[in-house]
């Protein structure tokens, strides 16, 4: 099952955002570059570490570990046959094909492309199956939180970091385990000076940990092109425009010029200005062309096809596809928080939207800026990185203000055009009927969200357990208060601490959190030891997913070397409870930076729920997606609050 991942990073601290300057040239480096990083930004890529194959017996022990929390006996017992057969027939083989496969690759890692394969391969629509959102907090200053401002300042802050990253003068993505000591001048000069090839080891010396950063290459620029079977990742690296969507229309808007470089605010915000104020009625609702990219793929792709036979419609997807990204300026304006994660995770019936495109950034009616983004070209890692850049950037400078009018000199036409499209009654039909299938789908998803303040993350600390398996705990008492049972958990880690590292699944349904939700659903309060019990466990967990020694991506790496290799499966990979292993019923992930007020994504399985939750200094929070027809968002959230209730009780009676 594939996983949508929205990665953590270091939070960016509100606090930080309250120097504003104004730039007073932009034709120099200050304007037309985020910064210019001493160290290049690709400077580790050599010398960082290959993602590890693990041990066979490891990765067994910890899939049995992971089946027996959430397996009947029965099952368990025939699972634990299979793997100790598994052991001594096909396992040492399929062990020996992987890791000579992995040695013939090293420019790579063994899970980067079957990861990138099975994403392009999945049939399904993009929206909700895939695409999660996560949307920024709002400006510090409330006059800047209006659309055109918003929206003017953070194109600006884009083009920024894609000049900044063509440069290879942004910053390298740096793990600083104690950033007084590594986050330095002293650092960087060390590591600048030393060659590439053995960067990686003088910054580990400082307790500093360099990431992958192979993924920023396809942060602008990107888009993901429907084929039959198996879709394919178009990139255009010198591209100078992004487009807009505003009422189911396409603009393709000039960021930089002809000489590669940013336009001034004014000419930016001039033409979204001129945008926001055409007065052309919305698109018909079949010829919303944008819709499609909610089909089925393969529907989607004969579609593109059929569309491509006309001139102008070719051109019209080649300036989308090759777009930085995409704007989509909405009109909803609402304060209703399951009303927003509809708006933002499905786009109501699509017309005003381009799930293919590397990244949607969404700005509504109020102000509010919004990431959408295809999943396949890479995880969230890039994207968190560009949203903590760019939140800082615009609260930082102010390229516009809620003051300020468009300037009456610029002509916004020689710096847009909307795109056209010529559309036969068949394709119109194909667009009507598209957004029927995508509104019936969403018609089932149930949102609900939750604000917990009586608990945060550093009252949590206080007691020495981690924040974050005490969300987790949570979340596993809280589903079995509603259905009595304990299933497959996932939480989403990185591995890009490793050469294409992509992610490892946190098996976070272990036995502490089982002995310990059986307690409290008996009514007995926890003791410290059992959370630290359950804390301590997650945390070994954490760490062996980070540093690549999970068993999820090395048992898949093992299933398609079999595949590949042309032989039988073994019956642990066939058995039923293999299956049920990977049917996530809770799929989660955290979203613990301050940079971000919530996000989320749909449920993984029909029957499960789709958790985006954040544990921040203020509070803890969540939104919880599922399918209504089978689960129930709502009572999902309830019980979480009430299991919250229960912890922090529990934590304060000790």
């Amino acid at each position: 099952m594939l996983q949508r991942t929205l990665v953590f990073r270091t939070a960016v601290s509100n606090n930080s955002f309250v120097k504003v300057r104004l730039l007073s040239s932009f034709e120099t480096d200050e304007y037309q570059f985020l910064h210019k990083s001493e160290i290049p930004t690709y400077h580790f890529q050599k010398s960082l570490r290959r993602l590890p194959i693990p041990g066979l017996e490891e990765s067994c022990k910890r899939y049995l570990n992971a089946a027996r929390v959430v397996l009947s006996e029965n099952d368990y017992n025939e699972t634990e046959k299979l793997v100790k057969d598994f052991l001594q027939t096909d396992g040492p083989k399929l062990q020996k094909e992987l890791m000579a496969f992995d040695h013939s690759n090293k420019n790579t890692s063994y899970i980067s492309e079957p990861w990138f394969d099975m994403y392009l391969r999945a049939r399904v629509p993009c929206p909700v199956n895939y695409n999660p959102f996560m949307m920024f907090a709002q400006d510090p200053d409330p006059k800047q939180n209006e659309q055109l401002t918003r929206a003017t300042n953070f194109a600006i802050s884009c083009g920024r970091i894609k000049r900044a990253l063509d440069a290879e003068v942004l910053a390298p993505e740096v793990f600083h385990l104690d950033p007084k000591k590594s986050d330095t001048a002293f650092f960087r000069r060390v590591c600048k000076n030393l060659p590439s090839r053995v960067s990686w080891f003088g910054a580990v010396l400082f307790k500093a940990f360099p990431l992958d950063m192979s993924q920023y290459t396809s942060l602008f620029g990107g888009n993901r092109i429907p084929k039959r079977e198996k879709d394919i990742l178009h990139h255009s690296k010198d591209a100078k425009h992004f487009i807009v969507s505003r009422n189911g229309h396409f603009y393709r808007v000039e960021l930089f010029d002809q000489n590669g470089k940013l336009h001034p605010p004014n000419v930016i915000h001039s033409t979204l200005a001129a945008i926001i104020k055409d007065n052309r009625p919305p698109a018909a609702s079949d010829e919303c062309v944008g819709s499609l990219t909610a089909s089925e793929r393969d529907t989607w792709a004969d579609i593109r096809t059929a569309l491509e036979k006309d001139d102008t419609n070719r051109q019209s997807l080649r300036s989308i596809d090759d777009g930085l990204f995409i704007m989509c300026l909405d009109s909803l304006k609402t304060e209703d928080h399951q009303r927003l994660v509809q708006s933002l995770l499905c786009g109501d019936d699509g017309s005003n939207r381009w799930f293919d495109k590397c990244f949607q950034l969404i700005v509504d009616g109020n102000g509010l800026a919004t990431i959408n983004f295809e999943h396949s070209w890479g995880d969230g890692v890039a994207v968190l990185r560009l949203m903590e850049e760019t939140l800082r950037d615009t609260s930082k400078n102010r390229f516009v203000t809620s003051s300020q009018q468009p300037d009456s000199t610029i002509t916004a036409s020689n710096f847009s055009r909307k795109l056209d499209w010529n559309l036969s009654p068949e394709i119109k039909h194909n667009i009507t009927q598209a957004q029927k299938d995508h509104l019936n789908r969403c018609q089932d998803l149930q949102f609900a969200t939750v604000e917990y303040t009586k608990l945060n993350r550093d009252s949590i600390k206080k007691h020495k357990v981690s924040p974050d398996s005490v969300m987790q705990l949570a979340i596993q008492l809280a589903f079995y208060r509603l259905y009595q049972g304990f299933v497959p958990t996932y939480e989403s880690c990185s591995t890009a601490a490793f050469l294409k590292g992509r992610t490892e699944c946190i098996r976070s349904a272990t036995d502490a959190t089982r002995e310990a939700v059986l307690k409290a659903h008996k009514g007995e309060k926890l003791s410290m030891d059992v959370f630290k019990k359950c804390s301590d466990m997650h945390s070994q967990l954490v760490k062996e997913a980070s540093m690549g020694k999970g068993f999820d991506r090395h048992i898949l790496g093992l299933k398609i070397t079999a595949q590949r290799l042309n032989l039988p499966l073994h019956g642990l990979f066939t058995s039923k409870a293999h299956e049920y292993m990977s049917h996530f019923v809770l799929s989660t992930s955290t979203l613990s930076t301050e940079t971000i007020v919530f996000g989320g994504f749909g449920p993984v399985v029909s029957d499960g729920f789709g958790i985006g939750y954040n544990v921040v200094a203020s509070k803890l929070g969540a939104v919880i997606t599922s399918y209504k027809s089978q689960r129930d968002a709502a009572k999902m959230a309830e019980s979480l609050n009430e299991s919250l209730d229960f912890i922090k009780s529990s934590l304060e009676s000790n």
